[in-house]
């Protein structure tokens, strides 16, 4: 019998550094090990999400664009992806159709090859445009659906919309854990039904995050159960509230029987760079959190992101609060229930923690929801994963009727904003200006800098331009010979 392959989709460039930077490296810092990235082996590099655009540009006056081309210089033999919020593609705002087909047309030009493509709502409507044209187009389509610990992501509701997804014509399937709590066994049985649903010749993916201490145990049986690509990133981005370190990943396929082609060489370089980036920028970088089923206990009931918590306590503590977040971490799991069990990520993980923070605050439940959460309980967004509370929805919606997601999608609105806003530059730079709002398009292009590509510095170079800025260090000698040597004298 054939050994089980195994393979890694690299996110250290999109996902990683979303969970552990806020989104905020810089192109100068990939550039220098992006040669390397691309020989090591990976199945593919995930190299931007619609918050990626927004906060290359808005935050570090990048143009994202421009990385995503040097990039692809740095790496021409890798197939490069990237993740899609269905309709929305970023933000909260569903776009029409001929912007998703002008969106997917500009990424395959700057040299994307796949896309997985999610709906918080696992509602087919919103991502069946996409998939169609990603097909027409020649993308390599990814299907994703999300799991949530909830009485409604059942192993039966899990292979359900991995099957629809398959008839919609995607070309693989992801199985995203993004919460992190997805346990082992739970892992086994809901794989084994995803491949029973969408058969034995697909790929089947797993994305997790580490954020309880479950990933490696999860990703250990999920490998077991037959999957095929596992989510990875560097070492310096692993674990914590990210994703598994590539290393100890292809250790663990190999303990399990299965054969895995990648360059733990050019692994370990990749991990050195990173150790060197975070340590220049001061980032942490996370240690690998043990399981602790308290920890777990008090998380599971809401799975509110770590950064939408950080964004809870300050709004407590601006009121004084503070003290009151495990009462808001409560309601907001009751919340999350009246709701319908939405994937927790935005704008859901939004609507829930900001209106168990207003619920607790004002005394009153749903006193005065947030526009957004009126038209969520109308069907604005979608279907909801389960039935919503029917005492909430009433409330929320006020009588008004349901609204169809779709309505108003099928007009243009390109010509338009060409019309009133334009010319722009090409396309990428409309697909900019939509990407942020007018006022932020304008700061960008007022700050744009330029991308530094640097050649990246030896190691030796590096821990000389160290010591170097130590007031104790008086002189270091750099000697060239067989081997590079150092000599240090003090001051």
């Amino acid at each position: 019998m054939a050994r089980k392959k195994i393979r890694l989709l690299d996110e250290t460039l999109r996902n990683a550094q979303q969970s552990l930077w806020a989104t905020r490296m810089r192109t100068e810092s990939m550039l220098p090990i992006a040669d390397v990235i691309g020989r090591a082996g990976f199945d593919a590099v995930c190299v931007a999400a619609g918050v990626t655009f927004e906060t290359a540009a808005m935050y570090l006056y990048e143009d994202p664009w421009a990385r995503m081309r040097l990039l692809r210089r740095k790496m021409p033999d890798t197939s490069f992806d990237v993740l899609i919020r269905a309709r929305n593609l970023w933000g909260w705002k569903a776009q029409p159709r001929d912007v998703q087909t002008l969106f997917l047309e500009t990424l395959m030009r700057n040299g994307v090859d796949s896309f997985k493509v999610f709906d918080s709502l696992d509602d087919m409507r919103n991502v069946e445009h996409l998939i169609s044209e990603g097909r027409r187009l020649g993308f390599h389509v990814k299907g994703f659906v999300g799991y949530n610990e909830s009485p409604a992501h059942t192993d039966e509701y899990l292979a359900g919309k991995a099957k629809q997804l398959v008839e919609r014509g995607v070309h693989s399937f992801v199985l995203s854990d993004s919460p992190g709590v997805m346990k082992p066994e739970r892992a086994q049985s809901a794989f084994t039904a995803i491949r029973k649903a969408i058969g034995e010749e697909m790929d089947l993916h797993f994305h997790c995050h580490t954020t309880s201490g479950l990933g490696r145990a999860s990703v250990r049986e999920a490998i077991r159960a037959g999957v095929d690509v596992i989510w990875t990133a560097a070492r310096p981005l692993a674990w914590g509230s990210a994703l598994p370190s590539a290393l100890d990943i292809v250790e663990m396929a190999r303990e399990e029987g299965c054969e895995i082609d990648v360059d733990e060489d050019a692994l370990a370089e990749i991990n050195d760079w990173f150790t060197w980036v975070a340590y220049k920028e001061g980032r942490p970088i996370p240690e690998e959190k043990p399981f602790d089923p308290a920890a777990y206990q008090s998380y599971v009931g809401h799975q509110i992101p770590g950064g939408m918590i950080s964004n809870l306590v300050q709004q407590l503590k601006d009121r004084g609060l503070e003290e009151r977040l495990p009462e808001v971490l409560e309601e907001a799991a009751r919340v999350r229930e009246e709701l319908g069990y939405p994937h927790m990520s935005t704008p859901y993980s939004q609507f829930v923690g900001v209106q168990a923070v207003m619920n607790v605050i004002q005394g009153e439940r749903y006193a005065s929801p947030p526009e957004a959460l009126r038209l969520y309980a109308r069907g604005a967004f979608g279907d909801t994963i389960a039935p919503m509370d029917q005492n909430v929805k009433d409330l929320l919606s006020g009588g008004e009727p349901d609204i169809d997601p779709q309505e108003g999608l099928d007009e243009p609105v390109l010509p338009k904003i060409r019309a009133e806003y334009g010319p722009f530059e090409s396309d990428e730079d409309l697909l900019l200006f939509l990407f942020l709002h007018p006022a932020a398009y304008e700061d960008f292009k007022a700050n744009r800098k330029p991308i530094v590509d640097r050649p990246r510095p030896h190691p030796v170079a590096c821990l000389a331009e160290e010591l170097m800025s130590r007031k104790t260090v008086g002189s270091v000698e750099v000697k060239n010979g067989s081997d590079l040597s150092l000599s240090i004298s003090n001051t």
